[in-house]
C-alpha cells in the first residue's frame, strides 16, 4: 500500500515524501508521527488504513475464506489541525488477501480522496484504477 501510495503521490506532483521505514516492526502510533511531522515542518500527513473483516461486506454477509477488505486514507492538516480529505475503497464481495487487492484499493482511495473520482460503489475497469481516470497515451492514430 505505501509504495503504490508514494508513486500515486509522485505521478501527481507531490515531490517531498517522508515515509516510515517500511522494515520496521511495529506502526508508529498517530502522536507519534504527528510530532515528527511538526518537527519537519510538513503540510500535511497521509494516513493509510487497511480493514479486514470476516464479515459484513455488501454482497456477502459472512466471508469464509475470503476478507472484506477495505483501504481508507486521510489527509491531516498540520496547520488546521483537522482531517482535510477522505477516501475509501472496498469490494463489495469477499476476496483474497493479496498484494494486487490492496494496490487497486489504495489507489481507488487516493483518487476518491483527491476528487478525481466519486465516492460510492464504482464499477471502474482495472486498467483505470491509478489514474485520474485518463486513458493511456495511445501512438497509433
Amino acid at each position: 500500500m505505501t509504495t503504490v501510495a508514494e508513486e500515486w503521490l509522485r505521478s501527481h506532483h507531490y515531490s517531498h515524501i517522508l515515509v516510515p521505514p517500511r522494515n520496521s516492526h511495529h506502526a508508529l502510533d498517530r502522536e507519534a508521527v504527528l510530532t515528527l511531522a511538526t518537527e519537519l515542518q510538513t503540510e500535511f500527513v497521509l494516513f493509510l488504513e487497511r480493514g479486514e473483516l470476516k464479515t459484513g461486506a455488501l454482497i456477502e454477509p459472512r466471508c469464509g475464506t475470503g476478507f472484506n477488505i477495505s483501504v481508507t486514507v486521510r489527509g491531516f492538516s498540520l496547520v488546521s489541525r483537522e482531517t482535510v480529505f477522505r477516501g475509501s475503497a472496498y469490494y463489495p464481495h469477499c476476496v483474497e488477501r493479496t498484494n494486487a487487492v490492496y494496490e487497486n484499493l489504495t489507489c481507488q482511495a487516493l483518487a476518491t480522496a483527491w476528487g478525481f473520482r466519486p465516492s460510492g460503489q464504482l464499477e471502474i475497469p482495472s486498467s483505470l484504477a491509478c489514474t485520474a481516470g485518463q486513458l493511456p497515451y495511445s501512438t497509433a492514430r
